[in-house]
C-alpha cells in the first residue's frame, strides 16, 4: 500500500533539515519506534511495536538510511519480523523536505509498506493508512516541539507519545467510518 502525508514546520529548511539528520532524534519522534544500534554504515538496528485493537506486533529489523544533502531529501528502506505473531514487514520511505517560503519548510513523506501475517488484514480495510495518518500526526507534533526548543536539552527531552492501541484503534476506526461516509455522499450527489 502507497501512504503519502505532509506537514509544514515554521523553521528554515537547514534547522529542519539538521533535525532529520539526526537519526537517534527522529526515531524518537516515531511513535511506537526504539533505536537500538547504529552500524555505522547508515544501517540501523531497531524495532516498532503496534497494536490495532486485538492484533499487536513487535517489529524486529534493520533500516538503511540514505541522506541527499542538494536535494534535502532522505530515504529509508527497512524491513521486520514479529517473531510472537507471525507478521512481517517492509517499508520503503521518501522524505522530502521543502522550503515553503522565508522560515517555513514543508515535510512530505512518501511510503510503501508491504505487510504480510496477521497484521496484514488491516491493511485491506484501510484502517493502516488512517494509523498511519494519526501517527504522522504525532511525529509532526513532536519535530514541531523540537524545534521549537530553546536549549539542546530541552530537545532531548522531547520525544513522541506512548502508542495508546485501543485509543488509535478506535479513533482509526471513527477515522475511517468519516472517510467512507464523505465519498458515499459525493458519489451519491453527483
Amino acid at each position: 500500500m502507497d501512504i503519502t502525508e505532509q506537514f509544514s514546520v515554521t523553521r528554515p529548511i537547514e534547522s529542519v533539515w539538521s533535525l532529520f539528520q539526526d537519526v537517534p532524534e527522529l526515531v524518537r519522534c516515531l511513535p511506537g519506534a526504539e533505536l537500538t544500534s547504529d552500524n555505522g554504515d547508515g544501517t540501523y538496528d531497531g524495532g516498532v511495536s503496534v497494536k490495532l485493537g486485538p492484533i499487536s506486533a513487535s517489529f524486529e529489523g534493520t533500516a538503511t538510511i540514505e541522506f541527499d544533502h542538494d536535494a534535502f531529501t532522505l530515504n529509508i528502506k527497512g524491513r521486520g519480523v514479529d517473531r510472537s505473531g507471525g507478521s512481517q514487514g517492509k517499508v520503503d520511505v521518501d522524505v522530502h523536505l521543502v522550503e515553503i517560503d522565508s522560515g517555513r519548510t514543508s515535510v512530505t513523506i512518501e511510503a510503501k509498506v508491504e505487510l504480510a501475517g496477521p497484521i496484514a488484514q488491516f491493511g485491506r480495510t484501510g484502517l493502516i493508512s488512517e494509523v498511519s495518518r494519526r501517527l504522522i500526526d504525532d511525529f509532526s507534533a513532536c519535530i514541531h516541539a523540537k524545534l521549537a526548543a530553546e536549549t539542546s536539552e530541552e530537545a532531548a527531552a522531547i520525544s513522541s507519545a506512548e502508542v495508546r492501541g485501543l485509543s488509535l484503534f478506535l479513533a482509526s476506526i471513527f477515522g475511517a467510518f468519516v472517510g467512507w461516509l464523505k465519498r458515499l455522499f459525493s458519489h451519491s450527489g453527483a
